[in-house]
């Protein structure tokens, strides 16, 4: 079952622009780019990176954790949005040494290179890991600073 939050004013200065829950099956990873690239589209900010990011988490979570998962974007007024991924595993991503044969083990190299920053938490409450970054490419069409939460009303139509 998907749930969806829109436009919930956290404060002043946060906004929760959108959230989606996704089953934890492969299919589900298409459908978490999908949502992402709506989001980024919604709000006026081209971010190749916030997809492949996304895509990357959502795939740690469906084949490590084995769980479904959550798509946060948040957005402060006047600063790029940052995401989050949340599934329902305690373990933290551990960085290994990938050779150029191996199939997986890039993930935390790709967080260093397609994001501003990164970190990783767990919940307290529920147990729950979450990966949270700040997708590098947030200009928007004309070269200037994107301001995410500006475009909140576009996505309300």
């Amino acid at each position: 079952m998907q749930e969806l939050l829109d436009h919930v004013h956290l404060s002043g200065l946060v906004r929760l622009i959108r959230s989606e829950e996704f089953p934890g099956m492969p299919e589900s990873v298409s459908l978490a780019r999908k949502f992402i690239r709506s989001v980024c589209k919604g709000i006026g900010v081209d971010l190749d990176s916030a997809v492949l990011l996304v895509s990357e988490a959502a795939t740690n979570a469906v084949v490590h954790a084995g769980s479904p998962f959550r798509v946060t974007v948040v957005a402060l007024v006047g600063r790029p949005p940052w995401i989050e991924v949340q599934d329902r595993s305690p373990e933290r991503p551990k960085r290994r040494v990938a050779s150029s044969e191996d199939d997986s083990g890039r993930g935390l190299e790709l967080l260093d290179a397609l994001s501003v920053s990164w970190h990783t938490d767990v919940d307290k409450a529920s147990g729950n890991k979450i990966i949270c970054f700040t997708p590098k490419g947030d200009q928007n069409e004309s070269g200037t600073e994107a301001d995410p939460a500006s475009g909140l009303t576009a996505l309300a139509s």
